[in-house]
């Protein structure tokens, strides 16, 4: 009698604690689809770049997702938010990718590079040819950090890259760089986001773990 009363407060307990930290009551917005960004992202100018997802719960399976939000000319913040499991589940091969981008009234869904918002954007920088003959994307000073912001890391994209970029875009499939550089396979998204690809991530102790190990003991 007294395990079954231990086993159902776990269980009171565990419920409790789900509702406590429900997105609802941390106030976490819910992105049901890419068509949801503008609720979640005001500005006239802006990209989101997903850099983390992952999911949490026992009995019920709660998705999220980590965006560096570049809004305005200099303002960068991470936002989490919980999202539906189709669209968790369409967005994991796309880790390292801005998956929303808008100038004024117009917004992009498709998954591209991040930094795209910007390329070819004279406001931004220009092309600029190095000492190989290499036409190469450079920042105005005023942007310098924005390659940091961007996690590229020490790439610098080309202009056979945004061109390529630009057929892409045409016709409607996602770009993952000349060479995959791109994505949660690529080598520019692995060295400049890293969280996402380490293992102790995924090490965490749920009530479904703590259960288990109650009744290897008691029963």
């Amino acid at each position: 009698m007294y395990k079954f009363f231990l086993y159902s407060m776990l269980m009171i307990l565990y419920l409790g604690l789900a509702k406590a930290l429900s997105p609802s009551e941390l106030g976490v917005q819910y992105l049901q689809n890419e068509k949801a960004f503008s609720k979640v992202i005001k500005a006239p100018l802006a990209t989101a770049i997903l850099v983390d997802t992952h999911a949490t719960g026992f009995l019920i399976k709660t998705y999220y997702q980590k965006y560096r939000v570049i809004s305005g000319y200099d303002s960068v913040e991470e936002v989490i938010v919980r999202t539906s499991k189709e669209f968790a589940k369409k967005n994991l091969a796309n880790v390292g990718l801005s998956l929303y981008r808008r100038i004024d009234d117009k917004e992009e869904f498709l998954p591209l590079p991040p930094g795209s918002l910007y390329l070819g954007n004279r406001e931004f920088g220009e092309w600029k040819t190095n000492k190989k003959g290499v036409v190469k994307w450079r920042f105005n000073k005023s942007f310098k950090n924005f390659p940091k912001y961007l996690g590229w890391g020490n790439f610098r994209p080309t202009e056979e890259f945004y061109q390529q970029m630009r057929s892409s875009v045409t016709l409607n499939r996602p770009f993952y760089g000349l060479k995959n550089e791109f994505g949660p396979k690529g080598r520019i998204t692995q060295e400049n986001f890293p969280h996402f690809f380490k293992d102790e991530r995924m090490k965490k102790v749920e009530m479904k773990t703590l259960l288990i190990e109650y009744f290897k003991e008691n029963f």
